[in-house]
């Protein structure tokens, strides 16, 4: 990690939460943003700096980086369940040491803008990459087990991963039930009691397919056809009947909850979401895509009040992990939608939806300088906010607490 410069000076600088300044320049100390204020300094990046734009780190709240050497996403197949067949098929034939993978999920991620994840850790997952050059991380420890006798089992790698990383710099630890389809509801409530007393974040997988509705409700469907040729399924672990709404009614006492993906939330469940700032719907547009799903209520919720913020998932569903990618996806499907607003999924929300708005998600006196550096295109327009999320704009380097991790080296 190289350290950065005590001030980076640009044509516009978005705090996000103020308008754009024009003709800018970020003041830096200790790794901290001291100052936002129009330049009156040299130009650390040259002849350039009339085309680059300065934006908070990007704050990516859902991955799993351990797909991160895939080159292109399994294909969705005919059902949801075809594509977990594919992702198990990975896992039990890779070769490629975990930590590694990570590390080039990390790279990939922090060449793209993002400076903080929220990333899905599963067995084999390690620590060891996530060092100071590397995104912050909030890493949620996922369990997953329909079997009861098999529930301690899968709990006691959650606790031990909170205690592994309690002294990681980088690092903050959080509680992942996998989906409700996955989970035994022992299992989950013994989760959600672990992550109330941790103070522990938690990311739940739910209503992200049909056939998980279908799964809860009646018991059946190609989720329940395939667990059951693989002997996972158990018959009596889920009560017919079923819904999402059961799992949010649980979660609600939790401090801080990621909902993922909530591609199918109903209407209730959504009036539920609305007024309660603890839980924050996590929508990845380009995976969406990839499953052909309905369309999401991301709007919906957002019209109610509910906090929506935006992730990649992996490389097994999507052909990167850049978030700024899914801005410009976001862009080009929603042009009714303003550019500070869909930025502001990416930056504030996501930090919100994390626990670390008191670091990251604008750029104000006391945080951390985290910062995403952006070429510029379309010169030809006069609204710098169509200028930053014009499709040939991009991330050329990334700053985080104060150093690079990414370009400008």
């Amino acid at each position: 990690m190289t350290a950065g410069p005590p001030q980076l000076h640009a044509r516009w600088i978005f705090p996000v939460d103020r308008p754009p300044v024009a003709d800018g320049v970020v003041r830096i100390a200790d790794g901290r943003i001291v100052a936002v204020e129009t330049a009156d300094a040299t130009r650390p990046f040259g002849d350039d700096a009339a085309d680059l734009a300065l934006i908070p780190g990007l704050v990516n709240t859902h991955t799993h980086l351990e797909f991160s050497e895939l080159r292109s996403p399994f294909p969705a197949g005919e059902t949801f369940a075809d594509w977990i067949r594919s992702v198990v098929e990975y896992r039990r034939a890779r070769t490629t040491p975990v930590p590694e993978i990570l590390g080039a999920g990390l790279r990939e991620s922090a060449a793209a803008g993002v400076t903080t994840l929220g990333e899905i850790a599963t067995a084999g997952w390690s620590s060891q990459p996530f060092d100071a050059a590397a995104p912050r991380t909030v890493a949620f420890r996922e369990a997953l087990a329909l079997d009861p006798s098999n529930s301690r089992n899968a709990e006691a790698p959650v606790g031990e991963h909170l205690a592994d990383v309690r002294e990681h710099s980088n690092i903050i630890g959080g509680i992942s039930p996998h989906a409700p389809y996955s989970v035994h509801p022992h299992l989950f409530r013994s989760l959600v009691d672990l992550a109330l007393q941790s103070r522990a974040p938690l990311a739940f997988h739910l209503a992200e397919t049909s056939e998980e509705l279908e799964l809860l409700a009646h018991g059946t469907g190609p989720l329940v056809d395939s667990f059951s040729a693989a002997g996972f399924w158990q018959p009596d672990a889920i009560p017919r009947g079923s819904r999402p709404l059961d799992y949010l009614r649980l979660l609600a006492p939790l401090p801080r909850v990621l909902v993922i993906h909530g591609n199918y939330l109903a209407d209730d469940e959504i009036d539920f979401l609305a007024g309660k700032p603890q839980f924050t719907v996590i929508y990845c547009p380009r995976t969406h895509a990839h499953f052909g799903h309905e369309p999401h209520p991301w709007l919906k919720l957002r019209e109610r009040g509910v906090r929506v913020a935006l992730g990649t998932d992996s490389r097994a569903s999507n052909p990167d992990l850049s978030l700024w990618n899914e801005l410009q996806f976001l862009k080009e499907r929603f042009p009714q939608i303003a550019p500070r607003d869909l930025l502001r999924l990416a930056t504030i929300d996501g930090a919100e939806a994390l626990g670390i708005e008191h670091l990251a998600g604008t750029l104000a006196p006391g945080k951390s300088a985290d910062i995403a550096v952006i070429q510029l295109a379309g010169a030809d327009r006069d609204d710098p906010w169509e200028r930053l999320l014009h499709p040939d704009s991009r991330p050329v380097a990334t700053l985080r607490s104060g150093s690079w991790i990414a370009g400008a080296r």
